[in-house]
């Protein structure tokens, strides 16, 4: 079987040459960014579903998605931590902002929004999704500076054929998947339901995601692609599953369920997502 992938020869090669260039003290440095930001986007699932939590609140729901219920609920969490900078949120924010203003509407998706939505895993790279551009591929390769890997051919292939194509920021490795929006009747109204974030970015200002609902039929169909074999896309499946519980729309899911040919990994995933009996009682 071939192996799914969203990354393309050329940028594996730019992010292997990263990696390789990379000290020791600034990969242990990425490590912690990653383990921040995928604090950060639990936190702002928290207070996207609960407004009025509190940062307590917060962080025994990070301790009991992660050690369950035990005596490490009660231990004081100390002195709160300065905020710091996260590198990947950075990033994030230059390309939606480079997006904007070229005037090219997009809006995140993949392991990003599944965090937010579900259960945050550590990731270090992102999915957008974005309208096609034909004709300004070169304005936007050229508002990336020298930080970052863009290949204007790929940029131009992606919007021709309705692909993909690569944005690196190469002294971090963070990789920003660019998926141009296919002609399906399902993708043409992917950015029509987009919601805004503020959470996300540390600024305040509103982020664009995919609905949850649209992040769980991507990743059923990610899935089937893929083998029906990645943990991490289905748990990724799961968590947006259990933690948004009745606040997603069924009947959307299973409408677009069925015309995408997922509606069976749809059934098994709300049944492995259903706790059973005992752990509701």
């Amino acid at each position: 079987m071939t192996r799914l992938t969203d990354t393309s020869p050329e940028a594996l090669g730019v992010l292997i040459d990263c990696y390789r260039r990379m000290t020791p003290g600034r990969k242990w440095a990425i490590l912690g960014d990653t383990y921040r930001f995928a604090r950060t986007l639990h936190a702002a699932g928290v207070r996207d579903r609960n407004p009025s939590a509190t940062d307590e609140q917060v962080r025994r729901d990070w301790i009991l998605l992660h050690l369950g219920n035990g005596p490490w609920l009660t231990v004081s969490s100390g002195a709160h931590m300065p905020p710091q900078p996260i590198e990947h949120q950075q990033v994030i924010v230059k390309v939606l902002t480079a997006f904007a203003e070229n005037g090219i509407a997009c809006a995140i998706g993949g392991s990003v929004a599944s965090s937010l939505y579900g259960v945050p895993r550590y990731t270090q790279d992102a999915d957008l999704t974005s309208e096609p551009f034909p004709g300004r591929e070169e304005q936007l390769a050229r508002a990336f500076g020298a930080d970052y890997h863009v290949s204007l051919a790929a940029v131009r292939d992606a919007n021709q054929k309705r692909g993909s194509f690569n944005i690196i920021h190469t002294p971090s490795g963070f990789k920003v998947d660019v998926f141009i929006q296919k002609t399906r009747p399902f993708d043409r109204g992917l950015l029509d339901r987009r919601l805004l974030k503020p959470d996300v970015d540390p600024s305040g200002n509103p982020v664009p995601v995919l609905s949850p609902e649209d992040i769980v039929l991507h990743k059923l169909e990610w899935f089937r692609l893929g083998g029906k074999i990645s943990d991490r896309q289905w748990g990724d499946i799961l968590g947006v599953l259990r933690v948004q519980g009745n606040r997603l729309d069924a009947a959307y899911l299973d409408h677009w369920a069925a015309d995408l040919g997922v509606a069976d990994l749809l059934a098994k995933a709300r049944a492995d997502a259903t706790p059973p009996p005992e752990a509701t009682a």
